[in-house]
Formats: structure tokens, sequence, C-alpha cells
């Protein structure tokens, strides 16, 4: 396989984004129902900690990945410019291996051991809860790697079934139907039997997906492939991006797991529905990000920057559009939201739930700006920008935790939120002379014509 048949057929952006934008919707709709299942499972009392074990294990997973997924994603979405093809489909099958077989294994088993350690109960179910997460820390992380992959290769209708909240469309709802069954049939089981259904649900696609992926580069001699060897390297080309998307994971949901050592078991899970209702605000600028950072990368690449700002600036017109329609009702009726998705329980987290979309709001105008910067090479800026938040919502969420509970701890959130995309939206101007807010004059045509 050599040439341009080592990516896919190319279809225009507007074919993809409109592909994505449907199976995103599909994938809220299963993190909606994983929601509602876990929030009236383990009610106030332990839905927050549900909610830190799935996100402290995707962290571990972003960690794990050490940045290749989304170098793989770059790397692939220039391959049609590239002369020498295998050699960068050798990379990234170096990459993938490294972080598939060495790195996430070996994250998923630290983390599995303090997990061990650290939670409560009988051995049986510490041991349960523990091995789970380790394959959850595998999975999710290979969910991620394949997905990356697909898109940057061209493969956009199927990648877009992976990604999304909670793994995409395939895996989240997957997840939703064993969580609703293991509620219904073992509830005793509590977290082990929740952690085992998620871990089930990421299983079938992350295997199919990788089996796709790797038929891009089957005809490559496995002699060429060494793990340790490999290592230094894609450490070396990757790291900026490791830290880049962990930071940005880390900035998502540090404020959880900070309620639940700060807040009371209530305030926590209070906190989480809240926090992970405000999220939803952020799909349509999510939906074009994934869609648009392959043709980020060629039109930089390219020296195309005028019109890779009308792509931006009309995107982030999309997005503010379809942000709006969501914040709609959070504005009018927060608290009947949050009941009607967790339970009755979590209608006192209304005003939380109120701050906490103000942040989003601010980071949907300031459009694909964090994306830009990454495809340009400039990831560097990126991590920078987002370490430094990640690190001020830890100190500031704590003290404002401790002082003004949950409503403190949201209004610290979203100020940081605010304040982190404005410094990357002004980042982007001064360093690649780029817009990426809304426009009044949205350039639908320039999508039509610019291939995924």
């Amino acid at each position: 396989m050599t040439g341009g048949s080592s990516r896919a057929r190319a279809v225009s952006l507007v074919r993809a984004l409109v592909w994505f934008a449907v199976s995103y919707g599909l994938a809220i709709v299963g993190y909606a129902a994983t929601n509602f299942v876990a929030g009236r499972w383990f009610g106030v009392e332990r839905y927050g900690l549900f909610v830190v074990l799935v996100t402290v294990s995707a962290a571990v997973g972003q960690l794990g990945l050490l940045g290749t997924h989304r170098g793989g994603l770059r790397a692939a979405a220039q391959l049609d410019d590239d002369e020498a093809q295998d050699e960068t489909l050798l990379q990234l099958r170096r990459d993938a291996a490294v972080a598939s077989r060495l790195s996430l294994p070996l994250a998923g088993l630290i983390a599995g051991a303090v997990t061990y350690a650290a939670i409560g109960g009988d051995q049986q179910t510490r041991l349960a809860i523990a091995l789970g997460f380790v394959l959850l820390v595998v999975l999710s992380g290979q969910q991620k790697l394949w997905a990356n992959y697909l898109r940057g290769l061209g493969r956009v209708r199927l990648a877009s079934l992976l990604e999304g909240r909670s793994g995409g469309a395939l895996v989240s709802f997957g997840q939703a139907l064993l969580l609703l069954l293991a509620w219904q049939l073992v509830p005793d089981l509590g977290l082990a039997a929740a952690v085992g259904a998620l871990v089930i649900g990421f299983a079938l696609p992350v295997l199919v997906s990788g089996i796709l992926v790797a038929r891009h580069w089957r005809h490559l001699r496995s002699s060429e492939l060494r793990l340790l060897r490999s290592l230094p390297d894609a450490v070396r080309r990757n790291w900026r991006f490791a830290v880049n998307q962990l930071a940005l994971y880390v900035s998502g949901t540090v404020e959880i797991w900070i309620a639940g050592l700060v807040l009371s078991s209530a305030g926590a899970s209070e906190f989480a529905a809240a926090q992970r209702m405000a999220l939803l605000l952020v799909i349509p600028l999510t939906s074009i990000q994934v869609v648009f950072a392959p043709v980020a990368a060629r039109l930089l690449g390219r020296g195309e920057h005028q019109r890779l700002e009308q792509v931006l600036r009309t995107g982030a017109t999309l997005a503010t559009a379809g942000t709006s329609f969501l914040w709609v009702p959070m504005l009018v009726v927060p608290g009947w939201l949050l009941g009607l998705l967790y339970g009755s329980e979590f209608s006192s987290a209304a005003l939380p739930l109120f701050l906490l979309t103000l942040g989003n709001v601010v980071y949907v105008v300031t459009g694909l700006c964090g994306v830009s910067l990454v495809m340009s090479r400039h990831e560097g800026t990126v991590a920078t920008t987002q370490t430094v938040s990640s690190v001020a919502r830890i100190g500031l969420g704590v003290a404002s935790a401790a002082a003004f509970g949950v409503v403190g701890l949201a209004a610290t959130s979203a100020a940081i939120t605010a304040v982190t995309y404005l410094v990357l939206f002004a980042q982007t101007r001064r360093l690649l002379g780029l817009w990426t807010h809304p426009t009044v004059r949205p350039q639908w045509g320039v999508l039509r014509r610019t291939r995924s």
C-alpha cells in the first residue's frame, strides 16, 4: 500500500461535519443514558465516586498515550503530501505499538495498584474494581488512539463513531445498555459491576478499530518494530502533545476530584452532576474541533492562512449557534434539567450549573484557537497555558471549595476556564495572525470546497 492509497478517499468538510454531528449526537444520548442510570443507581452519596473513577481512568489513559494519538493525527493527515509514505506509516505503527503495548498497560497497572490501596470495601470488591480500572485505562486510551488515527487516515465515518462523550456512539450506547443490565441484575455489586460494564462496552469497538487501522501498515515488515528502541523517539516527538492533552483533560475534571476530597459526598455528587451537564455546551465546538483538526494541519502546512481563517471562523459561528440553543434551557430551568437527568436529589445544583455554563460559553466563542496552535506545531504554547490553568484550578479550587462549598468551586472553575481560552485566543492571533471567533459573514462555500 503506497502513494495516495494509504488514505481513504476524501470527503468534503461539510459531509464530514454532518456525519460527525450525527454520530456525536448519538454519543450524547448514550452519555446521558449512562449518567441517568448511574445517578439513580448510586444516588447523591455515591455518584460522585463513580464519576471520579471514570474521569481518573481517562486521565491516566491520556498520560499513557504519550501524546501519540494527536501526533499521529497530524502525521496521518499530511500523509498525501509525504513522498515517503512507508516511513510515515512505520512511524505511526511504532508509536501505536509503544502506546498500546507498553506505556498504556504500565500506566494502568500503576494506577490500578493505587486504586486498590485507596478504595474501601472487602478485598474481593477492591480487587475487582482495581482490575476493572486497569482495563479502563488501557481501553479508553486505545479508543482515543485508534479514533485519531482513523480520522487522520481519512476514515471519517468510523472515526466519528468512536469520538465524542464516553468514547463515541459505539462505546457509549454499549456502556449505557450494559450499565442498565448491571443495575437491574446485580445491583448489590455496586461500583465493581459498573466498572465491569464500562470495560465490556469499550472492548469490541476498540478491537475492531485497531484491526482496521493496522491494515494500513500490514505490508511493513514486523522485524522493523522494536518497542524499547521506539520508546525514546515516540516520547521525543510527542511529549508536548502528551502534556497538552493531559493538562486539557485535567482542566476539565480536576474540580471533580477536588470536590471529592474537600466537599461532602452529597456536595461532590452535586458538583459532578452540574459540571458534566455544563460540558454539554461545548459539544458543538468539540464536534467542529475534531473534524477540522486534520484540515487545519494540511492548510497550515501549505501556508493557506487566509482560507484557514475562513474555515475556522465559519466553524466557530456554527458552534456558537449550537451552544446558544443548548444554553437557553440551562438558564431557564437548570434545576428541572438536573432532576430529569440525574434524579430529584440533584436539583439543588442549579446555581453551580449556571456558573459553570458561563465559563464554557467563553470557551466556545473563542473558537478553534487551541486546535490551530497545536496543528501549527505550537503545541508547547497550548501545553504551557493548560498546565498553568490546571495548577490554578487546584490551588484556587481547593481554597474556594473549602471556603464557599459547591458554589465557590463552580465560580472559580468558570473564571479560570474563561481566562484560559481568552489567553489561547490572543496567542493564536499573535503567533499565527489568525482570528478564530464567530463572524457575521460565515463562508459556507469554503466548507463545501474543503476536503476533510
